[in-house]
């Protein structure tokens, strides 16, 4: 209510008040007078009023209508921006690993295991590091060409080595 006795709210105006000196009502007992208040304004040809009064410790539905946020930019913190550039390190690590995976699978097929450390770093990254960008992707796709180099290699030798010893 305000100051000067007047209810501030349609909820304030609609809600029954008990007389002076009667004992209050529980919340079962306001809920079925309320319905029963329902009942009787939708039989009258009023609209039924869906809305309730705010029981204790809920705020009241007019106070939680907010303006549109939309035009409101988003402020990163410094500590949120920091946070977002330290993670970058798996992603970072995973196209490190692959990349050196390709160049040692071109000559050795010792590149594998470095390959396999890419693959793995980078599907971590993809899920840890949301915004790392396509970083995570170039670790993938050359950890993967690393095996698949390291599975050439594999077959070369195993091809060979017969032939030498033979």
């Amino acid at each position: 209510m305000s100051q000067s006795g007047q209810p501030d709210t349609r909820a304030e105006r609609e809600q029954p008040q008990p007389p002076a000196g009667a004992p209050a009502l529980s919340r079962a007992q306001a809920r079925a007078a309320e319905a029963r208040a329902a009942e009787l304004r939708s039989a009258a040809g009023h609209p039924p009023d869906l809305t309730r009064p705010p029981v204790a410790g809920e705020l009241a539905y007019e106070s939680t209508i907010t303006a549109p946020t939309e035009w409101v930019p988003y402020v990163y913190t410094t500590a949120e921006i920091q946070t977002h550039l330290a993670r970058r390190g798996l992603s970072t690590a995973a196209a490190v690993c692959g990349l050196l995976g390709v160049l040692a699978g071109i000559f050795v097929i010792w590149g594998v295991p470095l390959s396999i450390a890419a693959v793995v770093l980078a599907l971590v990254a993809r899920f840890v590091e949301r915004r790392a960008g396509g970083l995570w992707i170039v670790g993938l796709v050359s950890g993967l060409v690393g095996i698949l180099m390291g599975a050439l290699w594999f077959v070369v030798i195993t091809r060979m080595l017969p032939a030498y010893y033979g």
